[in-house]
């Protein structure tokens, strides 16, 4: 591997300890979802299927970022166009 290479397979820093927080979040509300009854809840249960849907669009930000720092235009432009169509994605389902 060329020392491009290795910095760009360098992990991003925090990224494994975030993804085990943000797991342990989710169980937490998925649990407060199934347990209390009534409005509380259900707002617990919005609130994880929002959570699942962002954890990882927010990795792929994080990603695009380390990217863009590291000097790879290319994934990080793959990375912004993914989240671009993500966004437009959720526009058209929003009308």
């Amino acid at each position: 591997m060329t020392g491009i290479e290795q910095r760009l397979d360098t992990p991003v820093r925090g990224t494994q300890r975030a993804t085990q927080i943000a797991a342990m979040v989710a169980f937490a509300l998925a649990a407060i979802g199934a347990l209390l009854p009534g409005s509380v809840g259900r707002a617990a249960a919005v609130a994880v299927v929002s959570f699942i849907v962002a954890v990882p669009l927010l990795r792929v930000l994080s990603l695009a970022v380390h990217w863009l720092r590291m000097g790879d235009r290319r994934f990080a432009a793959a990375a912004f166009g993914l989240l671009v169509i993500v966004a437009a994605g959720s526009v058209i389902a929003a009308l």
